[in-house]
């Protein structure tokens, strides 16, 4: 069973991220027809410039996108919790009132004394 993949030489890296910042260029595969190799010469010549990646949305843009789903999953989670589970009314939930008889509720279990 013979290799068919191209080996580069020892002397050239071999990281793909030295190939895509352009540092090293891999030279096309070698091929039995001089036909292929004409096309993959022009072809060389031909090809359009890469152009740089650049951001639609910044990094802190991401990260507040990121917060505000969170809180609205948390908002929705404890609206269904509260009205489905604990047959309550929905916007029951966002009273402080509500929050303030589940914390007295956990903290008399917990009162060991």
């Amino acid at each position: 069973m013979s290799d068919e993949r191209h080996q580069e030489p020892m002397s050239s890296p071999s990281s793909r991220m030295a190939r895509r910042k352009g540092r090293v260029r891999k030279s096309p595969p070698a091929s039995a027809e001089p036909e292929a190799q004409a096309l993959s010469a022009e072809g060389e010549a031909a090809a359009p410039r890469r152009f740089a990646r650049t951001r639609l949305v910044s990094i802190w843009l991401r990260l507040i996108i990121v917060a505000a789903l969170m809180a609205i999953s948390l908002a929705a989670g404890a609206v269904v919790g509260y009205s489905a589970i604990g047959d309550g009314k929905p916007l029951d939930v966002f009273r402080p009132s509500t929050w303030k008889h589940i914390v007295d509720i956990v903290e008399k279990g917990t009162d060991r004394g």
